[in-house]
């Protein structure tokens, strides 16, 4: 009996947190250049990571919106760069689009489930069949030149496979070994 309250306990502790909507604001996150290039092609924020896919592609902040992400001009023919979670599942909701610069209008998004969304357009957009993806390419298509877009916000949902032991069950996780070990050292 003592040992199924502990197994109890210990279960309620780790039980998966909610997920909860995260706004990733894309001016208070880390910058870095992974692909070895003089200008940034990887940002991460709670968790989040945004990167370019090709090397050359970039993202200047403040251009064109808190990131403006566009390709190189070795790079002449479109730009894709993918969000992720580092392995974990999430929800994208909706993305802020400041702008679209050099005749770009659209972005078409693939999740890691398959599905895939054509957004055009300016301001907060609706982001449809991207739930429980471990990543969500974005992509620009055109033929030549250099083209980009400028984003504002990206509405996810945090990745509910995470698992988050909550202050609450961890004291009564506490309590409950204090217990067992109370009644132990009684016998």
């Amino acid at each position: 009996m003592k040992k199924l309250a502990c197994l109890a306990a210990l279960a309620l502790c780790f039980s998966a947190a909610q997920a909860a909507p995260v706004t990733l604001d894309m001016t208070s996150g880390t910058h870095a250049n992974l692909n070895g290039s003089v200008v940034f092609d990887t940002y991460t924020e709670d968790g989040f990571r945004l990167r370019m896919v090709r090397a050359g592609d970039h993202y200047d902040p403040g251009f064109l919106g808190d990131i403006g992400i566009h390709n190189s001009f070795s790079n002449g023919d479109d730009v894709s760069w993918v969000l992720d979670f580092f392995g974990a599942s999430f929800s994208l909701l909706n993305v802020n689009i400041a702008g679209y610069s050099d005749g770009a209008s659209s972005l078409t998004l693939t999740g890691s489930n398959g599905a895939t969304q054509v957004l055009s357009g300016l301001g907060t957009l609706a982001v449809a069949g991207m739930g429980n993806v471990t990543s969500v390419v974005f992509n620009i298509d055109q033929d030549g030149g250099t083209q980009g877009v400028g984003i504002s916000e990206i509405n996810v949902n945090d990745a509910p496979t995470r698992q988050v032991p909550l202050p609450g069950s961890l004291a009564l996780l506490g309590l409950g070994l204090a217990a067992l070990g109370l009644a132990r050292r009684r016998n």
